[in-house]
């Protein structure tokens, strides 16, 4: 299916047209129409099958609609379990929404200056991308308004969990509006997560998409022990000249 058939509007059609993308990967057939009718959605989905795109473009597109509170507050919230993950999603964010008005994006993570963070809070934001501890922080501080929040996403809920988010997640969700979709997308649906999932969305949508079957790689793994340095060298030494080794990670 392409993805000029999943409803999208003309405008972030034409962003997703433009940075390559044709057809739509199952996640992103099943979860954008759905995702676009406003349901709280549960989306079972492993690494790589293209989730960003399936919570963002759907969010994105209810931006074009005139918000119904008034305040500098993203419309969007995706919380994710690492920096580095939330800078891939606003990257992706800022892509699929180029063509739009004044699209406005933050990034909120640990390890980044506060002035910067607080400068773009300073002003209308339309999607946040944060990691818990450090929305937190901002909350805290009483430096982001959650009052016109349409979208909250919890992007890799499991990790999030495994890293001890738990109640942070439930304190950010706490602040946002009760009248909120509520996406949340983890590569499980079943114990915590489940809990997780029943206590902050209501009528959810259950999207569950089977994981791709991955070749069983084939590495061997050794264990070297040195006597002193000098030792050290000649075995890295005999293993540079070894003509079978293809490919190695000393």
């Amino acid at each position: 299916m392409s993805f000029s058939e999943l409803g999208l509007d003309p405008l972030i059609l034409k962003s997703v047209l433009a940075a390559g993308y044709e057809n739509a990967t199952p996640v992103q057939m099943q979860a954008i129409p759905a995702a676009l009718t406003g349901r709280d959605l549960l989306v079972s989905s492993h690494t790589g099958s293209g989730k960003t795109a399936a919570f963002l473009l759907p969010s994105i597109q209810r931006l074009q609609a005139e918000p119904t509170v008034k305040s500098m507050g993203p419309r969007v919230l995706v919380l994710t379990p690492t920096r580095e993950l939330a800078l891939q999603v606003e990257k992706s964010a800022m892509t699929y929404g180029k063509d739009l008005r004044r699209f406005r994006t933050a990034c909120l993570v640990g390890g980044a200056p506060y002035g910067l963070q607080l400068k773009r809070l300073s002003q209308p934001v339309d999607v946040v991308v944060a990691t818990p501890g450090r929305l937190i922080d901002h909350l805290e501080r009483g430096k982001i308004d959650f009052s016109r929040l349409e979208v909250l996403v919890l992007d890799e809920a499991d990790r999030m969990l495994d890293m001890g988010f738990v109640d942070d997640i439930k304190a950010i969700a706490a602040r946002c509006p009760a009248e909120r979709q509520t996406l949340l997308f983890s590569a499980t649906l079943d114990g915590v997560v489940g809990n997780l999932a029943r206590e902050l969305t209501r009528d959810a949508q259950r999207i569950e998409i089977e994981a791709v079957p991955q070749k069983e790689s084939k590495i061997e793994q050794r264990l070297l022990f040195a006597d002193n340095m000098d030792h050290k060298n000649r075995l890295l030494d005999a293993l540079l000249r070894d003509v079978d080794m293809v490919q190695a990670i000393v």
